[in-house]
């Protein structure tokens, strides 16, 4: 009787053994994979800021670059004299035949 409740002990023993590795396996790896995806996250964010920054510079340039008046009548001089001079004469000539 005695061997086989030291035998019962075992068994109960062994199988508890085996269930907390299981579980502490899977805690193990549940962790990993979470450590993971915030460090994918991070890398995600990092890049996010980046990009936001990026964007950021390029609005204040834009704003400081087009936003004054000289600038803005400056873009369009060069346009002006090709619209201000008589227009060329083939451009008005009729086709002939």
């Amino acid at each position: 009787m005695d061997k086989l409740i030291e035998l019962a002990s075992t068994l109960v023993s062994g199988a508890f053994i085996a269930v907390l590795a299981a579980w502490l396996t899977h805690r193990s790896r549940n962790r990993q994979e979470q450590q993971a995806e915030i460090g994918a996250l991070r890398v995600q964010a990092d890049a996010m800021t980046v990009a936001v920054m990026e964007l950021q510079s390029a609005a204040t340039t834009n704003r400081l670059l087009w936003g004054l008046p000289s600038v803005r009548g400056h873009s369009c001089l060069p346009c002006s004299p090709s619209q201000a001079g008589p227009p060329a004469p083939g451009l008005l000539a009729a086709p002939t035949s």
